[in-house]
């Protein structure tokens, strides 16, 4: 019998049910919200037509570098893109599809940073000490899956998402490799993923990877290094065809699209290091309050592979995140594993130890402001627009789980805990099916009814935008949209909010909606 296959099945069942469970709570109702611009109108834009060009291309490397339109597309690597336009090829140009690939990856975090916290304290350790890594392991996991932002994120079509994953199997694979040597490969997988996805990232990942093993003093083994390079040749042989291909054009990227926002504002995108600081008290809820008991175990543990591992990555990572003079909210994702990892050692020792008790409480007054809150939206109705469902499972969730928290046994806390987990999963749950999850939808219009009937226009008809960039109106309509209302006298169409001069109205709104224009030639 092969033993140490038999060993590694039954280590890997805990993170594959782990796996399975979140997709259970990631994936329902995933298309029931229309893209969101810019970051999902322009990725599956750019799937969309690299695609064509590995099924149109004249050359078979043609779909290897990016594509926007007929264009080239120079902000990233196509490395996602690839596996969206595989799945819009085969399953149709559905938003669920957009997002399906981007969920799965996305999911993968949570097995990820199971690994990572078991990889923190290698075997041979006691009975006692396995079973509280095991524990904080797993209560790392849970967190991370049950995140609001790390969930919702998670569903759309991004990069983020499959970045924190990429990033989480570099350093899972960068600290297993002590132990078993080609798990280096690993780490190196992970590191050709971020090169395909946001390449600059994988310098600051690298970056905290590196100062954490000298504060360890543990060297990596020198034929580790071997398979680390081996595992970085795919995303390294893409950046090479890339510059063959487009010359100094590749390394936008890098520049003006990458190490370019840490000292200067790209776009309209300007913000402050207050901004991720913002969104994660913002959506960290209810497993914030672990975060100083977190960051206390941390520190008492500070001369620990485990203490140092996690004030490492969220000093680390902070520091990557908090100096960018550009900053949008999801800049902020890359923070959850290490706050999670913290949490997680909060939340093991709270059901070991039923300590501190304030916590417990903090819970049953979240979920009692969860509920006022659901009366409230109930009370008033229309004016106030919040997933009653969704905040009622989650109140009860906290009310009932918390005295369970601070129980005399151990079975107490943990059916206090399994009380919590459910009422807030059901919350998510229903948060989904509400339609409120995405509610940046709100700030704009709809652009799927215009895009339907531009959608019925000839191929060579001319529109044009006239107003802020839509990326999504381009890729439900099928077609790219002008900026230019330079057509000479021929006849084209406009999308545009305002009366438009000579011109006839196709689309049925309003005054000051959107609508498409219709503009004869002229004589």
């Amino acid at each position: 019998m092969n033993h140490n296959g038999t060993h590694l099945f039954l280590k890997g069942r805990p993170a594959l049910a782990l796996w399975l469970l979140t997709l259970c709570l990631w994936l329902p109702w995933l298309g029931n919200q229309p893209l969101r611009d810019w970051d999902e109108g322009l990725v599956a834009t750019v799937a969309r037509s690299t695609w064509q060009q590995v099924v149109q291309g004249q050359h078979l490397l043609d779909g290897l570098i990016a594509y926007k339109w007929e264009g080239a597309y120079l902000n990233k690597p196509p490395g996602l893109h690839w596996l969206i336009g595989g799945a819009v090829q085969n399953f149709g140009e559905k938003d669920w599809v957009v997002r399906l690939v981007p969920c799965l990856l996305s999911s993968l975090a949570v097995p990820l940073i199971y690994w990572l916290r078991r990889s923190l304290n290698p075997e041979p350790i006691s009975p006692k000490e396995r079973k509280q890594r095991d524990s904080s392991a797993l209560m790392a996991a849970l967190i991370l899956m049950t995140l609001l932002p790390m969930a919702r994120h998670g569903r759309l079509a991004m990069l983020d998402g499959s970045l924190v994953s990429c990033s989480l199997l570099l350093w899972s694979g960068w600290i297993a490799c002590r132990v078993t040597r080609w798990h280096a490969l690993l780490a190196g997988l992970g590191g050709s993923g971020i090169l395909l996805l946001k390449p600059p990232a994988l310098l600051g990942f690298l970056l905290i990877a590196l100062v954490i093993s000298l504060w360890e003093r543990r060297p990596w083994r020198t034929s580790a290094f071997g398979w680390f390079g081996l595992g970085l040749l795919p995303g390294i042989g893409w950046h090479g065809w890339h510059l063959h291909q487009r010359g100094a054009n590749a390394l936008v990227m890098w520049g003006g699209q990458g190490l370019r926002r840490i000292t200067e504002v790209v776009g309209e995108n300007q913000g402050a290091w207050v901004m991720p600081i913002t969104e994660v008290i913002e959506g960290g809820w209810p497993w914030l309050l672990l975060l100083p008991t977190g960051l206390a175990w941390a520190w008492r543990h500070r001369h620990q592979s485990s203490g140092r591992w996690e004030l490492g990555l969220l000093i680390g990572s902070a520091a990557l995140v908090l100096p960018l003079r550009t900053q949008l909210p999801w800049y902020s994702h890359l923070l959850w594993p290490p706050i999670a990892l913290l949490c997680g050692e909060g939340l093991a020792e709270l059901l070991q130890t039923g300590k501190p008790r304030w916590l417990s409480w903090g819970f049953q007054l979240l979920g009692l402001f969860s509920l006022v809150l659901a009366g409230l939206a109930s009370f008033f109705g229309e004016p106030i627009q919040l997933p009653i469902a969704a905040l009622l499972l989650a109140g009860l969730g906290l009310l009932i789980g918390g005295p369970g928290l601070r129980g005399p046994s151990l079975r107490t806390r943990h059916r206090g805990l399994v009380a919590v987990l459910i009422g807030w999963g059901l919350a998510l749950l229903m948060l989904w099916q509400s339609q409120l999850w995405l509610w940046e939808l709100n700030e704009s219009w709809d652009p799927r009814p215009i895009a339907g009937l531009i959608r019925q226009l000839p191929k060579d008809a001319v529109v044009i935008l006239k107003g802020p960039t839509r990326p999504s109106l381009g890729w439900y309509g099928g077609r790219e949209l002008r900026r230019s209302i330079d057509t000479g006298a021929n006849e084209h169409w406009r999308v545009s909010r305002q009366q438009e001069p000579d011109c006839e109205q196709i689309s049925s709104s309003k005054d000051g909606e959107w609508a498409l224009w219709r503009c004869p030639a002229r004589a």
